[in-house]
């Protein structure tokens, strides 16, 4: 069990190693690589496997071919040789030759008058016997017999000689041709030497001998005391064998040769298209030593089929030799047609491989870019499907999935902002319930009597019709109806009039500083967003204090963006009460105080957005900083369509 674990453990990291490492390339690559490396390999194996199968069946058939091809011709040979080595069997056979021959040898060279009759009688029986062996035998040069001591020729029956002779006989009885047959023992002895032209002659007064002969030699002994009588040779012409029908087949392809010592003795059905036997001495040497093979040598750059069998009892041997690239010019073609059928194959392969990884890769890439834009926020991108295949399905499954989460993302995105306007509208709602309480007109109206009543009292302007016509225009400014917002003057002027009112009840001033770098005519505000922010600062920064105290409003545009800073030198804000303001005005809820602060902040980022409202900073004991941003506007708008307020907001 532990052995089996190990295996598996260990396949199953191989298995994670190839996909992690194939996973580093493109999937286009990957399977239009492996697509055609997987053909590539089979269609290589199976080409050159078939390939290897039909040479090899080639070469088994021309071994076997060549092989029986020699042989046949061998045999033929043989036989043709048989022929005449039958013919020499009937000469020895013949007591009658035999007795003569002997008598003769017998016979002193002093002969009496009756030994020279009995002489010539029997060596006319001896050489008329040798003329009547070369009957209808028309290859036949010339047949003799040579004993130790004189030779016989051919004689007709009219006494003339025929064949040839042997001019030197002391040269022949040292040669080969003397030599060899008698240490045959009677067995034939077949001969092609070149010596033969300087032995055998036609007659004494010609200047050449025999040429292109062969020499069939058996020495012939006396049957009952086997003494050695002479040697019974035969001249016989190459053509002989030439006569032979082997089965070549087309002779194209190549030669049959006789092959002695001297080279080519005949050949068969020749082709001066097919080569022919070199002229090699060291070849010669090698066949002997083998004496039958079939062999692949290059010639003069040429491969060469050798093929040869030696005849028995000869140094001859039937040869068939041929051009290897003749013999296996098909073998070539199927050879050329398996490689142009191969490229063929893998360019069709590569063809198919490669749209089918396109018709793969190409879908999943759109996809993909889809996705990344799905992911940007850009929800309406949809994939274009065009197939019936799994990724169709796949590209459907996610164009619903995108769709629905459209839809979601609609949903909640119109549910928040319903939310925001009904928290909105209820603060507005509370905050009118307030204004309401009392009505602004009828105070307004109210007011400006007490003031002239007082006017009238104290002759004249007094502090206190002073500080009834300060909180009369900050009542006006209230009543205010049309578009939300106004301009930075208006609002300035607003929070002006609103700290006058505030400093009748103090004996030190809180000092005003304005400082502004922008049109105040020109650039709108919202209705109400300098006011709360002071009256913060009044309430929590300053207490009842005033001495000392001062609010700084500095106003700058930058990047198309209104920048309103609103600074105290009030008491600050320690870390925990600043972070914990920062946190309601990030939820917009409102804590226990600055009610004014969160509902300035929530109606800046309703009606301009989330990247524009309050940015607060403060540091213990040293004052509070309050940033407003807000789009640089020059023309007024109305909130209430947004913040579902009312007009007086």
């Amino acid at each position: 069990m532990k052995f089996i674990h190990m295996i598996r453990t260990a396949k199953q990291k191989w298995n994670s190693l190839v996909t992690k490492q194939l996973r580093k390339v493109g999937i286009f690559k990957r399977l239009n690589v492996s697509f055609l490396a997987l053909l590539l390999i089979s269609a290589l194996f199976l080409t050159f496997f078939s390939f290897f199968q039909y040479s090899r069946e080639i070469n088994l058939n021309l071994t076997r071919y060549t092989s029986m091809l020699v042989q046949n011709t061998r045999l033929k040979i043989q036989d043709t040789m048989e022929e005449y080595e039958n013919m020499a069997l009937n000469f020895y056979n013949d007591s009658r030759i035999i007795r003569a021959i002997s008598e003769n040898s017998a016979l002193p060279e002093n002969r009496s008058p009756g030994q020279e009759q009995l002489f010539q009688t029997n060596t006319f029986l001896i050489e008329n016997r040798l003329y009547s062996l070369r009957q209808n035998k028309k290859h036949i040069v010339n047949i003799q017999f040579v004993t130790p001591s004189r030779q016989y020729h051919m004689v007709e029956d009219n006494g003339f000689q025929r064949g040839g002779t042997i001019r030197d006989l002391d040269a022949f009885y040292k040669s080969d041709f003397y030599l060899v047959p008698q240490d045959k023992r009677g067995y034939p002895v077949w001969m092609d030497d070149k010596e033969q032209t300087g032995i055998f002659y036609k007659n004494e007064q010609v200047v050449y001998g025999f040429a292109n002969i062969i020499t069939m030699e058996i020495a012939v002994y006396e049957p009952n005391t086997r003494d050695f009588l002479g040697i019974l040779l035969f001249n016989i012409d190459r053509s002989t064998f030439s006569d032979i029908e082997t089965p070549s087949g087309n002779n194209d392809q190549g030669n049959i040769f006789l092959i002695g010592k001297s080279g080519v003795l005949t050949w068969f059905d020749p082709s001066i298209k097919s080569p022919s036997f070199p002229r090699i001495p060291e070849l010669f040497e090698e066949m002997l030593q083998k004496r039958k093979s079939i062999e692949q040598i290059q010639l003069d750059r040429q491969n060469i089929l050798l093929a040869y069998e030696q005849i028995p009892d000869t140094e001859m041997f039937a040869c068939y030799i041929a051009s290897l690239d003749t013999l296996l010019a098909h073998s070539y073609h199927i050879r050329n047609l398996c490689v142009l059928v191969l490229i063929g194959t893998v360019i069709a392969c590569f063809i198919l491989s490669y749209y089918v990884t396109f018709s793969i890769s190409d879908p999943l890439k759109k996809l993909n870019r889809v996705m990344k834009k799905t992911g940007s926020g850009k929800w309406t991108a949809r994939y274009e499907n065009s197939g019936h295949d799994e990724i169709t399905a796949l590209g459907d499954r996610f164009n619903e999935m995108a769709e629905n989460t459209n839809q979601l993302i609609d949903q909640v995105y119109l549910s928040e902002i319903h939310r925001q306007k009904l928290q909105l509208s209820w603060k507005n709602a509370q905050l009118d319930a307030m204004l309401m309480q009392i009505n602004p007109h009828f105070l307004y109206n109210t007011l400006d009597i007490i003031r002239w009543e007082a006017m009238y009292e104290a002759d004249g302007e007094s502090p206190v019709t002073e500080m009834i016509e300060k909180f009369s225009r900050l009542c006006r400014l209230g009543m205010k109806t049309g578009g939300n917002t106004i301009t930075l003057r208006e609002g300035i002027e607003h929070a002006s009039i609103y700290l006058d009112v505030i400093n009748f009840r103090h004996s030190e001033k809180i000092q005003l500083f304005l400082e502004t770098e922008v049109d105040d005519q020109s650039v709108y505000i919202p209705q109400f967003i300098l006011q709360p922010i002071m009256e913060n600062a009044v309430v929590h920064a300053f207490g009842d204090a005033s001495s000392g105290y001062f609010i700084r409003i500095h106003s700058s545009a930058c990047d198309n963006v209104l920048h309103i800073l609103v600074e105290d030198n009030g008491r600050g804000m320690e870390k925990n009460e600043l972070h914990s303001l920062q946190l309601s005005l990030n939820r917009d809820e409102a804590p226990d105080e600055s009610i004014g602060l969160v509902n300035v902040n929530q109606r800046i980022r309703l009606f301009y957005g989330e990247s524009y409202g309050l940015q607060i900073s403060s540091t213990p004991g040293k004052g509070t900083r309050i940033e407003i941003l807000l789009p640089l506007r020059n023309h007024s708008e109305n909130m209430t369509d947004i913040t579902g307020g009312t007009d007086s907001l």
